[in-house]
């Protein structure tokens, strides 16, 4: 399915709340915009952490969301239906209003006269979402659109691009409810790093997503360069599990790791970023905000079309290396033994092997000092 660009805005703004919760209400008012609703809010109806309830709304009178926590949401027409058929019960599920309950059922309940219909609530696009942690660390938070009487109900397609910004706003309710219950001493390094133009990402030795600053969770939100799961680094660039899993263990050994990343879905060479794991020490103050973190990703991503990615793309379509040997040449260049390459790619010795035959054959070289002298600098790790 295409990408429905209207949701950018709100997503962006997403990414912002994760540490600024102004920001909150200029994500509704985005899915408003693009959903063509009269009113939104959200809410977590109970649990938060820290006795800290979030709630936010726009388009609603002042008592609404109070009200509804308060009194309606054990009486909620809507909520019961979904529980029932089991619809929009999971993080990242939808619902609309007329498949939780039918209009002609819900005209004849208290709910619809008493406060769905004086608040000018009447059609309803909503979703739950957790904040990807396992287990969850922070309270189901619900989002809903509403439409007033006399507009068009939700529809089916409305439901499905809707579902798009579910990721992006997990990653926002992570950083969120983690600064909710974080210290005075990590609020400041958060802000710290909220301020640094680039992607910077706080991680434990299981990989878990300890903080992502606000340039990092706007990528991690595009899941280009970088994929996550359960709350956890899952992928880097085209490395897998497996290959972040060992990057993390050299980390924990105090060695730096920098890996050049291509999208996976990249079906020609095309610029590449560069993500550096730096090990945290004792004393960094990383250390002293996430007792658990043990590494900082840094990620650079690519500039418009520069010389070097120039050069990259060329000898690519010169020789007729596939985005594998491409990546296997530039590793190479920068001083990688081939045992390593295997282990940062995540693929076996034999493989590499196979690789480094290949690109003899094109090249017409016979040893890895000739094809490095032949292919010239490319090493990227100074971008």
């Amino acid at each position: 399915m295409n990408w429905d660009s209207g949701l950018n805005p709100a997503i962006a703004a997403a990414c912002a709340a994760a540490t600024d919760a102004s920001r909150w209400e200029t994500m509704l008012e985005a899915l408003c915009e693009r959903f063509g609703a009269t009113a939104a809010a959200i809410h977590t109806p109970r649990g938060a952490p820290a006795g800290k309830p979030l709630f936010v709304d726009i388009g609603l009178p002042k008592h609404t969301v109070p009200d509804y926590i308060d009194y309606w949401s054990q009486r909620d027409p809507w909520f019961a239906g979904a529980a029932t058929k089991e619809i929009c019960v999971r993080t990242g599920e939808c619902g609309i209003g007329r498949e939780l309950c039918e209009w002609s059922e819900l005209e004849r309940m208290d709910y619809y006269h008493e406060f769905a219909a004086p608040t000018g609530v009447h059609g309803l696009l909503a979703m739950i979402v957790d904040d990807g942690s396992r287990p969850a660390q922070a309270p189901l938070t619900a989002i809903g659109l509403y439409r007033r009487p006399g507009l068009e109900e939700f529809s089916y397609q409305d439901k499905r691009a809707f579902e798009a910004v579910h990721k992006p706003l997990q990653l926002a309710l992570h950083a969120h409810w983690s600064l909710v219950r974080s210290t005075p001493v990590e609020k400041a390094t958060a802000d710290a790093f909220d301020v640094v133009p680039k992607p910077l990402v706080v991680l434990a030795a299981t990989g878990a997503i300890l903080h992502a600053n606000v340039a990092a969770a706007a990528l991690l939100s595009r899941s280009d360069w970088i994929g996550i799961r359960n709350g956890k680094l899952a992928r880097l660039g085209q490395l897998g599990p497996e290959a972040v899993e060992a990057s993390l263990r050299e980390v924990a050994r105090g060695l730096i790791q920098t890996h050049v990343l291509w999208t996976p879905e990249t079906a020609r060479p095309s610029a590449p970023a560069i993500a550096r794991l730096v090990p945290l020490d004792e004393g960094n103050a990383c250390r002293l905000a996430w007792p658990h973190a043990v590494a900082l990703l840094m990620v650079e991503e690519p500039p418009e079309r520069e010389a070097s990615d120039r050069r990259l793309e060329a000898l690519a379509q010169q020789y007729r290396l596939t985005p594998s040997e491409l990546q296997l040449v530039v590793q190479l260049s920068e001083g990688a033994r081939p045992a390593q390459v295997a282990e940062r790619c995540g693929i076996s010795i034999n493989t590499v092997r196979t690789h480094l035959r290949n690109i003899f054959d094109k090249t017409g070289v016979r040893r890895q000092s000739e094809l490095i002298r032949l292919l010239g600098p490319l090493a990227l790790s100074g971008r």
